[in-house]
């Protein structure tokens, strides 16, 4: 027969997991449960997943052969390089944009921006940057920009990101033929891992860069792409991505996808064309969706679940390796938190049976199983278990053991 007072042990378990599951969502747990998934899925998250991304990067190395800002040049010698090996799809997350006598230094060189331009016109499927922004000037006085708009979009849009200017944007004579990838960093503070996908400029919802390439690779028009906020986006009939109320999907940082230099692009174009030995493989590039960005340090001013510092334009192809790959992480739904609380409750008003040590080494190697199932249904089917929650609920229920007989005699039922 189960002592007096017991019953004061399943309360008290059902108001610390609501507390922890309220913590670990919206309070000061959010970094720690984004930490274990983070972990899962730069540990695991790979699941042999492969990407055909394709990463350049301005690094270091590149910025002191070609300083920063980058003149029209930097960018015709990327294109020369580039469209030769015949890429599917290319992203240019800097923004084309120059001003006379400032950027150039001088006077513009009319033959590099010939060559740019050509370039642009040649290129495939290109996808240039910009960034929305907020307008000092009133809204009645502000240009609507045209541009792309998600026509099937079901859910409320209050919570996605809203923008009424365009902060900065390529050139009118070299965006005329491309389409418009908008590169606005994730919401700050807001959940660490996660890419918007949508944003809205003046209460349209217009895709992000990471989108407008997805839909380029996959080869769909806007009229194709269903948007169900807080459920998915079907980018046409072979691609579903997850995405939150916010228009927001979950990156995984365990997909891989090819890294090379800037450098090491133009020298691999000159080796190929004298027949010798290239620095990076031609397959790099070949067919690839290739994505030119910083990588610098000073670039570097996202925060990954794992608290590592990446910049932009490896959060971007980060997103689209998961999107290619189809390895979209999964956190199990709120019911399994709740079903867990109850099983601990359930089980807790034994408390008090058996010595303190029996108890606390049953403690410890159940958490220590649940960590191993966690890690094993990660591994199988991307799905991520609570960590926060389990973990809170064992030191709580050790606490209680310990002071499980001071509390029967406070309380009495």
């Amino acid at each position: 027969m189960l002592r007096r007072g017991v019953l004061l042990f399943p309360l008290l378990i059902l108001i610390a997991g609501a507390s922890l599951i309220r913590e670990a969502a919206i309070g000061l747990l959010v970094q720690a449960e984004e930490a274990w998934s983070g972990v899962l899925a730069q540990r695991l998250g790979n699941n042999g997943a492969t990407s055909s991304v394709t990463l350049v990067e301005i690094n270091d190395d590149t910025l002191t052969k070609h300083s920063w800002p980058w003149v029209v040049e930097d960018f015709a010698l990327f294109f020369n390089a580039a469209l030769p090996f015949e890429p599917s799809v290319v992203g240019i997350e800097p923004v084309l944009a120059f001003e006379r006598g400032v950027l150039a230094g001088g006077d513009r060189d009319e033959v590099q921006e010939r060559m740019l331009h050509d370039g642009i016109l040649r290129a495939p499927k290109l996808v240039l940057g910009g960034r929305l922004g907020w307008s000092q000037e009133s809204d009645s006085v502000q240009a609507v920009q045209p541009m792309p708009v998600l026509r099937h979009v079901r859910g409320d849009l209050r919570r996605v990101p809203e923008f009424v200017a365009v902060e900065a944007w390529a050139e009118e004579n070299y965006r005329l033929s491309t389409q418009p990838g908008w590169v606005n960093l994730p919401e700050i503070p807001g959940p660490r891992g996660k890419c918007p996908l949508i944003f809205r400029y003046r209460g349209q919802p217009v895709p992000s860069m990471a989108l407008q390439l997805a839909m380029l690779w996959e080869k769909v028009t806007l009229d194709e792409i269903e948007v169900v906020l807080g459920s998915h986006i079907s980018i046409g009939p072979r691609v579903r991505v997850p995405i939150d109320d916010a228009g927001r999907m979950l990156v995984n940082f365990g997909v891989l996808f090819t890294r090379a230099t800037y450098d090491n692009l133009v020298l691999t174009r000159e080796q190929t064309d004298k027949g010798e030995a290239t620095a990076s493989p031609p397959d790099y590039f070949k067919t690839k969706l290739l994505y030119l960005a910083r990588t610098d340090p000073s670039a570097r001013t996202i925060i990954t679940p794992v608290g590592e510092k990446i910049s932009s334009g490896e959060f971007t192809v980060a997103a689209l390796a998961t999107i290619q790959s189809n390895a979209h992480p999964h956190r199990v739904g709120e019911w399994f938190d709740w079903l867990l609380v109850l099983v601990v409750a359930s089980v807790s008003p034994w408390l008090t049976r058996g010595k303190a040590t029996h108890m606390a080494l049953i403690v410890v190697l159940t958490e220590a199983a649940y960590l191993a199932t966690a890690v094993y249904i990660f591994k199988e089917k991307l799905i991520a278990l609570p960590a926060v929650l389990p973990l809170g609920l064992a030191l709580w229920l050790l606490l209680l053991r310990m002071m499980a007989k001071r509390a029967q005699r406070v309380i009495a039922f």
